[in-house]
């Protein structure tokens, strides 16, 4: 039923990262999955660009994006070049890890899934310790997402999503920044004949000095999202 998987890497400002996160990818276990690996870039200023042309592997397809939209707008142009069976959300910083990929796979071949989330929060896994007011911020948007949707994720800002091709290319996805996680929570969560589940997962979470690009405003953006998509389709 599966044989090949996209895993999108958006892009942006990773120059110390992207090269490391890609030959991961490349040697990762996808349970015998055909890769498709879509690096998407944000208009980088960084260098990121000149590594990318200068990578060289026949399953990586890189995009260059002429204007810097946002994370969202950077998946999107991901997703509209990939063709796999599955399809994966990998950050390019590498938070999070490819070797989780076989327990985010497992579930569509042994539980019919349709969209599996890896979550950072059920303390299964390794994790790196984050600061209190990150750990509230999910835990208050995820506590909203369950009771306007009457779901019971742990976790719906992971950067770790994976659908079957079907499911994601249907969603019509308006967000172009952060906000692409709640809006892709609330339209699946909308769609009550999908089999969603969750997953643990490891996380090594980088600081604001490391890099990291969410910010405190995002979190009201992010609820902002949810009681939006709930009122509207």
């Amino acid at each position: 039923m599966f044989n090949t998987i996209s895993i999108l890497v958006p892009v942006y400002n990773e120059k110390k990262t992207i090269i490391k996160c890609l030959d991961r990818i490349i040697s990762s276990d996808t349970m015998g999955l055909e890769k498709e690996i879509i690096v998407s870039d944000n208009c980088s200023t960084d260098g990121t660009v000149e590594l990318l042309k200068k990578y060289s592997h026949p399953k990586v397809k890189c995009y260059f994006k002429e204007k810097n939209q946002g994370k969202g707008a950077n998946i999107k142009n991901a997703l509209s070049n990939a063709n796999g069976d599955l399809i994966l959300f990998q950050d390019s910083d590498l938070e999070y890890s490819p070797e989780n990929y076989p327990d985010l796979i497992k579930p569509f071949f042994e539980n019919n899934a349709d969209v599996v989330y890896g979550s950072r929060l059920t303390r299964a896994k390794t994790i790196k310790i984050i600061g209190f007011p990150n750990y509230m911020g999910n835990k208050i948007f995820t506590f909203l997402a369950n009771l306007l949707f009457n779901m019971i994720f742990t976790d719906i800002a992971t950067g770790y999503k994976i659908f079957r091709k079907d499911v994601i290319k249907s969603l019509k996805i308006n967000s172009n920044g952060f906000e692409i996680e709640p809006e892709i929570t609330a339209k699946i969560s909308k769609n009550k004949k999908l089999n969603i589940f969750e997953v643990p997962i490891s996380i090594y979470s980088r600081s604001y000095q490391e890099g990291k690009k969410v910010r405190w405003w995002d979190f009201f953006i992010y609820v902002y999202t949810l009681i939006k998509w709930r009122i509207f389709n």
